[in-house]
């Protein structure tokens, strides 16, 4: 009786260890001491190409007060505090910002539809800039885009949609906005989806390694979503709590029969 009372005791303490993780698993770049990395792991910033659907930001500055006032309604004489109430939330923005349409045309006042679809964000706003010139004098374009937003699930401790309103974002800087990873995060098997107009990619990412510095997937585009996949360890601990009962009942069972037995 008592060695199956001591062999219970030690199915308990190998079930806590097994459920146990090492740090080890959750360092990033694991393959990287205080070194300079080699050209290639410096990727270029790809350059993103406005779509239909996407929301921008444009303003038209010029000499004209009247003009100021119907690209930019809600700016005051006394400063930026209108415009920036003009785009303070995501619904303002949906609402005051230029809808690229189907056929990849932005309609702005006087000016007229001018096509940015298949731009870069320098791009377009030279090509507003060109055709403000026609009609404005000494015009100044600003075009931005407002709708650059990842989506960032799985074991990150506060998952979500993030946006983002610098020129790049990194897979490691969306996976800070979400506050991070789980303790049962698999960072060797990041997930980030990606759709085109034509296709849907798919990149796997091991942030252990170094080698996910050269991913395309890097640096995110407007919309991808990042996924971080729960490690096997995740079930064996949801469940360990139901394992240890059911070992404690048998054991505190075990140990009654045996005083009874005495």
């Amino acid at each position: 009786m008592k060695k199956k009372y001591l062999f219970l005791m030690a199915l308990l303490i190998v079930g806590s260890i097994i459920s146990c993780r090492s740090k080890q698993d959750l360092v990033y770049l694991q393959d990287v001491n205080a070194e300079v990395l080699a050209p290639e792991y410096s990727v270029k910033i790809p350059v993103y190409r406005i779509k239909t659907n996407d929301n921008l930001f444009v303003s038209i500055q010029s000499l004209n007060p009247e003009v100021n006032q119907l690209y930019n309604p809600a700016q005051t004489i006394s400063g930026q505090q209108g415009s920036q109430q003009l785009y303070s939330n995501l619904s303002d923005q949906y609402l005051n910002g230029y809808l690229v349409d189907a056929k990849g045309d932005i309609s702005l006042p006087i000016i007229g539809e001018i096509g940015v679809a298949g731009l870069s964000q320098s791009e377009a706003e030279a090509r507003v800039q060109e055709r403000a010139n026609e009609y404005l004098k000494d015009a100044t374009v600003k075009v931005k885009l407002l709708n650059f937003k990842i989506s960032v699930m799985g074991e990150v401790t506060t998952p979500g949609v993030y946006y983002n309103y610098n020129s790049s974002l990194t897979v490691l800087e969306a996976i800070s906005m979400a506050n991070g990873i789980t303790d049962f995060a698999k960072i060797n098997r990041i997930l980030v989806m990606r759709s085109t107009d034509k296709l849907s990619k798919m990149f796997r990412l091991d942030l252990s390694n170094k080698s996910f510095l050269k991913s395309e997937a890097f640096f995110l585009q407007p919309n991808d979503v990042v996924y971080i996949e729960p490690a096997k360890i995740k079930n064996t601990n949801m469940n360990s709590a139901v394992y240890g009962l059911f070992l404690s009942t048998i054991s505190t069972a075990v140990l009654i029969t045996s005083l009874i037995l005495r």
